[in-house]
C-alpha cells in the first residue's frame, strides 16, 4: 500500500515505509515517487554513463557515495555496496535497489538522496543543522563534527523542534526565505548523549558505524521563516562569545549545498541568499572543544532574545 510523507520541500509517494517517519499528505509540494525494486529492474532501467561522476563522497558512516548522470538524462546514485537509486531524467520517480536487506541503505536514502534531489528539484540547502524556535527557524552551520548536532540536541531539550539534522532546505516564497523541514532523523555519536536517555529524545531505529540513528520524537510539522544562522566555531584558545556579523552571504559560502546549475539556477541562488540576508540574523558562535553544549545553548537564547539594540549594534557577548 502507499504511503504519503514529507520532507526536505517535496511530498513523498512510496511503495515501502520509511522507518521512523510519519505518513503525512503534504499538499502544495512537488511530489517524488519512490519504488523499492530489484538490483537488475534499476539496472535495465539505467541508461548508463554519460561521462564521468558528476560528485564523489565519503558519508559520515564511512560509507561511499557517487552520482553519475545517464546518457538519457537520468541520474544514478550508488551507495558503495548498499544500494543503488536511480532519478527518472524528469526527476519525478526513484528507482530504489539495495543489494542486502536492512536500514543501512534506507538511512542513506532518507539523509542524503532525499535532500540531493530537493536541491535538484530546485530548492537550495544549507549544510546544517536546524530548530524551530517561536519566530522561526534557527539554524546552526559547522563543519563536520564540530558539534552542531549535539548543539541542536541541546536546544531540543528546552522545547525548540528539530528542523533537520544534516542539511537545511530553503526556498524563496511570497513570505520570504522559508527553512521546510526534513526527516525526523537523527545520527547521534553515543558521547552527546551523555546523561540522557535516548528514548526522551526518540526511538532508535538502529546502531549503524557507531552512532544511534534515531527518529526525533519533537519535530516541526510546517515550513518556518528562517530567523538566525549561527556560524560555529570551536578550537582550543577560543573564548566564548557571540557576535553577530554584518548581513552578507559570504560567510554562508562553505556551507552552500548543490551542484553547479546554468546561468538561471545560479542568479536564484544568489537572489535567495540575498534576501536571507536581508530578513535572518546571522552569528557567529567561538567557544574552546571543553565548553558544554548549555552554555552554548545559553548564549544563542539570549541573543535571539527581544534585545533589538543589542543586535543592531553588531554584537552581544
Amino acid at each position: 500500500m502507499e504511503k504519503h510523507y514529507a520532507a526536505y520541500g517535496l511530498a513523498l509517494r512510496s511503495s515501502f515505509p520509511l522507518p521512523g517517519m510519519t505518513p503525512v499528505v503534504a499538499r502544495g509540494l512537488p511530489s517524488l515517487e519512490l519504488e523499492l525494486v530489484t538490483p537488475e529492474q534499476l539496472a535495465l532501467a539505467w541508461s548508463g554513463p554519460d561521462g564521468p561522476p558528476v560528485w564523489r563522497g565519503r558519508l559520515g558512516d564511512g560509507s561511499d557515495l557517487e552520482i553519475e548522470s545517464g546518457s538519457a538524462g537520468d541520474l544514478l546514485f550508488t551507495n558503495g555496496e548498499r544500494a543503488r537509486y536511480r532519478l527518472d531524467a524528469g526527476k519525478h520517480v526513484l528507482m530504489c535497489a539495495p543489494f542486502h536487506p536492512g536500514l543501512d541503505w534506507q538511512r542513506t536514502l532518507v539523509t542524503k538522496v532525499l535532500s540531493s534531489i530537493s536541491v535538484m528539484r530546485g530548492y537550495e540547502a544549507l549544510h546544517a543543522s536546524a530548530v524551530e524556535s517561536s519566530s522561526g527557524a534557527l539554524a546552526i552551520a559547522a563543519p563536520t563534527g564540530m558539534g552542531k548536532t549535539t548543539l541542536a540536541l541541546e536546544l531540543m531539550q528546552r522545547g525548540w523542534p528539530l528542523i533537520s539534522d544534516d542539511v537545511l532546505a530553503l526556498a524563496s516564497t511570497q513570505q520570504g526565505v522559508l527553512a521546510y523541514p526534513g526527516t525526523p532523523h537523527m545520527n547521534l555519536a553515543e558521547s552527546s548523549l551523555e546523561g540522557l536517555e535516548p528514548q526522551e529524545i526518540g526511538a532508535t531505529l538502529a546502531l549503524i558505524a557507531g552512532e544511534r540513528w534515531l527518529s526525533a520524537h519533537d519535530i516541526a510539522r510546517e515550513p518556518r521563516p528562517m530567523r538566525a544562522i549561527c556560524l560555529l566555531e570551536r578550537g582550543p584558545g577560543l573564548a566564548l562569545d557571540v557576535h553577530v556579523l554584518p548581513p552578507s552571504p559570504l560567510p554562508l559560502a562553505p556551507y552552500v549545498l548543490g551542484l553547479t546549475g546554468d546561468v538561471e539556477r545560479e542568479r536564484r541562488k544568489f537572489d535567495l541568499y540575498a534576501d536571507l540576508m536581508g530578513s535572518t540574523t546571522l552569528m557567529r558562535l567561538t567557544c574552546d572543544a571543553s565548553v558544554r553544549p548549555a552554555d552554548l545553548a545559553d548564549l544563542i537564547e539570549g541573543a535571539l532574545a527581544d534585545r533589538p539594540a543589542a543586535l543592531a549594534m553588531g554584537g552581544v557577548r
